[in-house]
């Protein structure tokens, strides 16, 4: 029996959870959820049919040395993590013969968070990647990438649920190529590496009405911080901030 410790969270974890189940001799033998979404982690334990001993919650869980000890006996085979927020120690993850993290960037470009809101303002190319955990963020080696276009239309959730949808589909197709040792994996280059915090966005939200900027330049800033119906975006009218949502359209 293949054995997976599966990462998982947001929409791309649930699709994951639906693959794997189907798998024929391969078992979900613990599955870490982060307990931020409550209908979610609900569905994903349901369709894992896994036993709740085997069950765990946020990054405290597996932070210890007990739990090392009791990962170490359930000899596992991969170690999936999807859209998990916090980095795997490497006392973790070293005692799975394989690893695959998702990230939804073509890496080394735009490591570390919001990948699709530096694209968009960026104008740079978009993509997603699975690749092997090590100590640093979305520095291992890369399984597999693939492009994915971003619109003149997009938004930023356009473009991140696209980017989900995209990720999910390359796994699902190179699952048992990577399983079966029929990948190799690779060594990021270092040229064109960058990586952005969580709060390297904050800085395009406040527009300064005053400023003089290129159009262009302009609406892709609008886009990237527009989130479907809501927005980071604004400026400030008699100290109060006014919120601009941007749509656009063929």
């Amino acid at each position: 029996m293949y054995k997976i410790a599966l990462f998982a969270s947001h929409k791309p974890g649930l699709e994951i959870i639906k693959f794997l189940s189907k798998q024929k001799n391969l078992e979900i033998a613990v599955l870490y959820l982060t307990g931020h979404e409550r209908d979610l982690d609900k569905k994903m334990i349901n369709l894992s049919g896994i036993k709740c001993k085997k069950i765990l919650y946020g990054r405290q869980s597996y932070e210890n040395d007990k739990h090392i000890s009791f990962f170490k006996k359930l000899n596992i085979n991969c170690i999936i993590t999807v859209y998990w927020p916090w980095i795997l120690h490497k006392k973790l993850y070293s005692l799975s013969e394989k690893t695959i993290n998702f990230h939804p960037s073509l890496l080394p470009s735009y490591r570390g968070w919001y990948p699709h809101v530096h694209n968009i303002i960026d104008k740079t190319q978009s993509g997603v990647t699975l690749h092997e955990l090590n100590e640093g963020a979305d520095t291992g080696k890369i399984w597999i990438q693939k492009k994915v276009e971003c619109t003149a239309t997009d938004n930023a959730k356009d473009l991140y649920k696209r980017l989900q949808l995209e990720i999910v589909k390359l796994f699902k197709k190179n699952w048992k190529k990577i399983k079966n040792d029929q990948i190799k994996p690779y060594n990021q280059r270092k040229k064109n590496s960058s990586f952005k915090k969580k709060a390297d966005v904050n800085k395009y939200d406040h527009i300064d009405l005053n400023k003089k900027v290129v159009t262009k330049d302009f609406i892709n800033i609008l886009r990237a911080r527009s989130f479907g119906n809501k927005s980071f975006a604004y400026f400030k009218e008699e100290g109060k901030k006014v919120y601009i949502n941007l749509k656009l359209s063929y």
